[in-house]
């Protein structure tokens, strides 16, 4: 079941003019030269901003925080858009994701080939046979036969938004309606909802997600 999301900031829409600003919003909040864009990440950032925006619409996430966050979560995993395929060669991701390794993924042996196979695509990069079947359960299309598919905007705009919207990533954090609602915007403990190891291990890191999401609010809201 869907939770409820939208709050008294809603309505955003998907406007060239609000775009734009989203674009300019993601040229300006770099935090060092490692997580700069350029023009031409620039206009790809555009579509894509384009096609979450959209997805949000759709399904019901018109609440500006949470689509700050979400934004801001893009932002971090897949440079809105850019890596939508994790960059690790098959060798190391047959190795690093095989059963043995991280039986939590769903994947089978190293020989298996699954690691390579399923390794992270998406806005979210989502990862490991176990995700990729939940999804294609979830959506209703063969991610098993055709993981590839999970690197579509339109298909990984609705993984992102459905799983971050109903906490289908980590049940146990929660929706992201938890954390960002109206006037509360924890954008901080709202990476929980999609890692919640990073928000333990590397709390610097997951800060970056809550400077480019109050970017992000800004541009929406001013």
């Amino acid at each position: 079941m869907a939770v409820a999301v939208q709050g008294g900031n809603s309505g955003v829409g998907s406007s060239p003019e609000l775009v734009k600003k989203l674009v300019d919003a993601t040229r300006s909040n770099n935090t060092s030269t490692n997580d700069k864009f350029s023009e031409t990440q620039l206009k790809t950032a555009a579509i894509h901003i384009k096609a979450i925006l959209d997805e949000c619409g759709k399904h019901g996430v018109t609440d500006k925080g949470q689509i700050a966050y979400i934004l801001g979560t893009v932002r971090r995993e897949s440079n809105m858009g850019w890596s939508m395929l994790e960059k690790i060669d098959d060798a190391k991701a047959n190795k690093n994701y095989s059963k043995a390794a991280l039986p939590s993924l769903g994947n089978g042996d190293e020989a298996s080939g699954d690691g390579a196979k399923y390794k992270g695509r998406g806005y979210v990069q989502i990862t490991g046979r176990g995700n990729y079947a939940k999804w294609s359960q979830i959506l209703g299309i063969d991610l098993i036969g055709n993981p590839d598919k999970a690197c579509e905007p339109n298909i990984a705009a609705e993984i992102l938004i459905v799983g971050m919207r109903d906490g289908k990533f980590a049940p146990a954090a929660g929706p992201l309606s938890k954390y960002i609602l109206g006037t509360k915007r924890d954008f901080l403990n709202a990476r929980a909802i999609v890692n919640g190891g990073e928000l333990k291990k590397y709390p610097e890191k997951a800060k970056l997600i809550v400077s480019y999401a109050e970017s992000y609010y800004k541009a929406m809201t001013t």
